[in-house]
């Protein structure tokens, strides 16, 4: 296949993913979703040659980017507050939904169980990229959308280095205890990896205050720390998100310029919606009518993962059921479970594992995917509604709390009466400021954010009638307040 022919196939991919784009922008859709039924409608009638998603071109090319920019847009200070949600679902639930899927494969398909597990480790990984863009869309808590980010980002790592250990084992390389090991060794050995490269970059862009230059060492740094990690036999994936939140939360804010920064947002933008755009083209072309002959066993994979992101996500008491149940509905598959079965050689039951595969994967995207919006919509808004009803009850009680106080002091109500109703709304209050401290406090913090950047708008308003300052002075100011605003 000549050069020309591949740039050829590539423009024609960007094409058409750049038409759907603007379709979607008329039809209520999801981006990534629409590419994947587009892409199984080029793929089935020809229209392009396919290129199959290899294991090589996935994890050399497509994903470091992908991960690199997901931990470089990640806020650190959110991780930490979360972290112990995002390792249960990224490192317990990884584990515990590769066990469960492959004791459900085993007992009801009859595949052995060394095999059964791979699949499930090979299926945990998820995507959150269509999830995170219905978020975005209907105003979802920060903190859902933080511990959903963080699972897909770690989960990647944890699920690959599952994978490569059972891939060992079902060729008969390893057995339990060296399995475990290598796990702690690999995942802690890209942790290091990716910390010293990352901090590498971070005093080397200290140094230099030339945009380009910068951006292109945050490129070289996604590649090199994921090249140089697997050349260690150490985990590439963990390695690439730990230089990235080094770059994204210390990088960033220390060794750049507010012009750096916004060309470093934008040049990472532009290469992630181009990888996600062809990524999920590739995955709807590669994506065979003749996968879905298996379809019992597809349907068990389905139900087994299912079951497994259930177990994961539920027994997460000291989360909002309703949380709950958009992260269990929201834990959709896309690019890693393809590219590890496609990259399968030389094992028993390969050509069903991959059925299964894309099976789960096409099933998840769109039906998953559709759904999600729906379900998502309805939650936030029951949410919101409760939380309107949590704040007039706490505004009421605060107004009769000054009110009480008003009457004993003009001696309206004696001081013991007064005594037994102050304990009454004090108990009340407790509760709400509970609710509202704990599983409100996002939504809480951005409605008090908002309101202050508009009272600074307001003021900037009133210094320009006044004549203290210009409207020139006022524009700019009006749309960094503006810019803050929108970024929620």
């Amino acid at each position: 296949m000549s050069l020309a022919f591949q740039i050829s196939e590539f423009v024609a991919l960007l094409m058409i993913a750049c038409a759907v784009g603007v379709a979607v922008k008329f039809v209520r859709l999801p981006y990534t979703i629409a590419l994947v039924l587009v892409g199984i409608v080029v793929g089935a009638t020809k229209l392009l040659p396919e290129i199959p998603l290899t294991k090589d071109l996935v994890f050399l090319l497509i994903l470091p980017p992908l991960l690199f920019e997901g931990a470089l847009n990640m806020d650190l200070g959110h991780l930490k507050e979360n972290l112990r949600h995002v390792l249960l679902l990224a490192v317990a639930g990884v584990v515990a939904s590769t066990l469960i899927v492959g004791a459900i494969l085993n007992r009801a398909l009859g595949i052995p169980l060394s095999v059964a597990l791979l699949f499930g480790a090979m299926i945990s990984p998820t995507d959150p990229v269509s999830v995170l863009a219905t978020f975005k869309n209907l105003g979802a808590p920060k903190r859902l959308a933080t511990i959903l980010e963080g699972e897909s980002i770690l989960n990647d790592g944890t699920g690959v280095v599952l994978f490569g250990i059972l891939l060992d084992a079902v060729h008969g390389n390893l057995n339990l205890t060296e399995g475990v090991v290598k796990f702690f060794i690999v995942c802690f050995g890209g942790i290091v990896v990716g910390f010293v490269l990352g901090y590498l970059a971070y005093r080397i862009l200290a140094c230099i205050d030339d945009h380009l230059i910068e951006v292109s060492i945050t490129l070289i740094l996604a590649y090199s720390s994921f090249l140089i990690a697997e050349e260690l036999h150490l985990s590439g994936v963990i390695a690439v998100v730990c230089a990235g939140l080094i770059i994204g939360n210390y990088g960033r804010l220390f060794s750049m310029s507010p012009s750096t920064r916004i060309v470093l947002t934008d040049f990472w933008g532009i290469v992630v919606f181009v990888i996600n755009s062809i990524v999920f083209l590739l995955i709807g072309i590669d994506t065979h009518i003749e996968v879905f002959r298996e379809w019992r066993a597809i349907a068990v994979a389905i139900l087994a993962v299912l079951v497994a992101r259930a177990v994961s996500v539920y027994p997460m008491f000291d989360l909002p059921l309703s949380w709950r149940n958009v992260l269990f509905w929201g834990g959709l598959h896309g690019t890693i479970p393809v590219a590890l079965a496609l990259s399968l050689e030389g094992i028993p039951y390969r050509d069903l594992l991959a059925s299964m595969t894309f099976g789960v994967v096409i099933f998840s995207l769109l039906i998953q995917g559709l759904s999600l919006e729906f379900l998502a919509r309805r939650i936030f808004e029951r949410d919101g509604k409760e939380l309107e009803e949590t704040l007039a009850r706490y505004i009421a009680l605060m107004h009769a709390k000054i009110e009480l106080e008003r009457m004993l002091k003009e001696g309206v109500v004696v001081e013991s009466v007064a005594e037994k109703i102050a304990r009454d709304i004090e108990e009340e209050l407790k509760g709400l400021k509970e609710k509202l401290e704990t599983r409100f406090a996002d939504e809480v913090m951005k409605r008090a954010y908002r309101s202050i950047l508009n009272a600074q708008k307001a003021a900037i308003r009133e210094a320009v009638m006044k004549g203290i300052i210009s409207e020139e002075v006022a524009r700019r100011i009006t749309r960094e307040i503006d810019s803050k605003i929108n970024k929620g």
